[in-house]
């Protein structure tokens, strides 16, 4: 049998919204409509394909897209590239300083919002579509860096409480993935890098849209590689920019970005694509006698793509009654509305504003969870040669990250969230007498960290028996 020939694709599209769309969500900030565009925010699809079963990577620079969201992109794009909505992966970066949620109906331009995320799908196809004309024979390699950029984000406030600040302490992940896609023709075609850090470096003051370090990632990988870069966030729950955090200066989100972009660049220049070995050529006499080497491409199986959803079944704590969660959104969205038809000092604004967020956090919960035990989140793998991209919908805590990597039979395993919708933190269950924002709003119990972890190992150890034989 004639073997299958891999072959890559990538395509983008702008989707930046109009500045009639409200800006960001944070509970703190007063403003509400963004006053430029510091990075336009993108949709990027990679498209893959073994000869055998094509996939696709989907990168969107926006906080959350929920699972009915997710669920008409990933139809949008398989419809335009011949796949099946399962073969799709969209993820979001987790970038916080482009449009809210569009569950955030309660702001002002709540219209523009809604029009704004059901133009995503036909932008998403058309990057698809962009992506299925470059499809072309390529080759890939897979490496690893490291960038300490990133700090623990559970930090313990002077009075005691638990914050989303800096806890030089805690844990994080530093491994920058790097997956090199070139053409057969020795081009630059794609790179998919993976990195665990909030995208929060931009805060509640700061009035442009913005795609955050991600964003200034990605053009500094491309800057330097000539490849369309994709980004795969990690487990990045309790992991954020340390001092960096929540600022209004521009100059810090570009530094953070370029720092992790030049690590990814460095690991990406460093790989041989295909791989070669180093072979003696002769000694070439000169004004000295010159060791003359060559490389001589070392045959190599073409990869394999696999895609696997699976959902791991979560439980879930108690939510509050939804009528009594609709009524404190309602007293919330009241006195908002009535200190800034008044205007009331920014101060009073930002207070309510954050009263008003959590509230409608809570009412959100109450409508998903309440009454149930368990919730079945979906699970997504994506095998390409040598690696697999596995992740959730949720925002796990980088200690499951770092354990799933570690017992991963994959040579090289990248795992992550915002993959597939959204559904809250997965705080480990060590963190959970300690309260904060990432326990106090996840509709999860303490035990659903340990759930994740053995449930997406078995997952990996499923595909994996399932590969052998199979080219890596």
């Amino acid at each position: 049998m004639t073997p299958q020939m891999f072959r890559a694709g990538v395509g983008r599209a702008t989707i930046t919204p109009p500045l009639t769309v409200p800006h960001a969500g944070w509970g703190a900030q007063t403003h509400v409509f963004p006053e430029g565009i510091e990075t336009d925010l993108w949709a990027t699809v990679l498209l893959l394909d073994d000869g055998t079963e094509r996939a696709a990577l989907v990168d969107l620079d926006l906080v959350v897209i929920t699972q009915e969201e997710t669920d008409a992109i990933a139809s949008a794009v398989g419809g335009a590239a011949g796949l099946r909505p399962d073969q799709v992966r969209v993820a979001v970066t987790h970038n916080h300083t482009g449009p809210p949620p569009s569950r955030w109906d309660w702001l002002d331009g709540a219209d523009a919002l809604r029009r704004y995320y059901a133009s995503l799908p036909e932008f998403a196809a058309g990057a698809a579509r962009m992506a299925l004309g470059t499809l072309r024979p390529a080759r890939i390699g897979v490496g690893v860096g490291e960038s300490r950029v990133a700090v623990n984000r559970r930090e313990t406030a002077p009075d005691g409480r638990t914050v989303a600040g800096v806890n030089f302490a805690g844990p994080i992940d530093p491994q920058v993935f790097v997956l090199r896609i070139d053409g057969r023709d020795g081009g630059p075609l794609a790179a998919v890098v993976g990195y665990t850090m909030h995208p929060t470096t931009a805060g509640p003051a700061f009035r442009y849209i913005t795609a955050d370090w991600p964003g200034h990632m990605k053009r500094t990988v491309e800057r330097l590689t000539g490849a369309t870069c994709v980004f795969a966030q990690g487990a990045t729950g309790n992991v954020g920019p340390g001092v960096d955090s929540y600022t209004d200066d521009a100059q810090a989100i570009r530094r953070l970005g370029t720092l992790v972009g030049y690590e990814a660049a460095r690991v990406h220049l460093s790989l041989r694509v295909p791989p070669v070995d180093a072979v003696h050529e002769r000694v070439w006499e000169s004004g000295a006698p010159l060791g003359k080497w060559t490389t001589r491409p070392i045959a190599a199986p073409e990869p394999v793509v696999r895609t696997e959803r699976t959902v791991l079944p979560l439980p879930l704590r108690p939510q509050p009654p939804v009528a009594e969660a609709e009524a404190a959104l309602a007293s919330a969205r009241r006195r908002l509305r009535a200190l800034v038809d008044r205007g009331a000092p920014a101060a009073e604004i930002e207070a309510a504003t954050f009263v008003t967020k959590r509230a409608n956090m809570t009412l959100t919960r109450a409508r998903t969870y309440g009454g149930r035990s368990e919730d079945a989140v979906p699970l997504h793998l994506l095998r390409v040669g040598p690696a697999v991209l596995a992740a959730i919908s949720c925002e796990p805590f980088v200690e499951i990250g770092l354990a799933i990597k570690a017992r991963s039979p994959f040579a090289h395993t990248w795992f992550g969230g915002y993959v597939g919708g959204w559904g809250g933190y997965i705080p480990v269950a060590s963190e959970y007498p300690r309260g904060g924002y990432e326990v106090d709003t996840s509709p999860f119990a303490p035990d659903a960290a340990a759930r994740v972890i053995e449930g997406t190992v078995t997952a990996l150890e499923a595909m994996w028996q399932a590969a052998e034989g199979c080219a890596t």
